[in-house]
């Protein structure tokens, strides 16, 4: 996993990107983050990053998630 962090609408989000999703092009862990995502922290907007101030968002293969607590306990998850 990669960590980073990034702004939306010039907010801070810290961001991580799974790299097993990447390079083996296997979806089947991308989509279980994804779930696992919603039920932990709620759905993310319909529309993706066009919503400002949403709590987490999944954008172009990563991650981002508004407070840091929520990026490390996805770390801890799917570590």
């Amino acid at each position: 996993m990669i960590l980073g962090d990034g702004t939306v609408y010039g907010e801070r989000y810290f961001t991580i990107k799974p790299m097993a999703f990447t390079i083996y092009g296997d979806s089947s862990h991308w989509d279980q983050m994804l779930t696992w995502c919603v039920d932990t922290f709620g759905p993310a907007p319909k529309d993706g990053v066009w919503t400002p101030s949403s709590r987490w968002y999944a954008n172009n293969t990563r991650f981002w998630f508004k407070e840091e607590a929520d990026r490390t306990m996805f770390i801890l998850r799917w570590s």
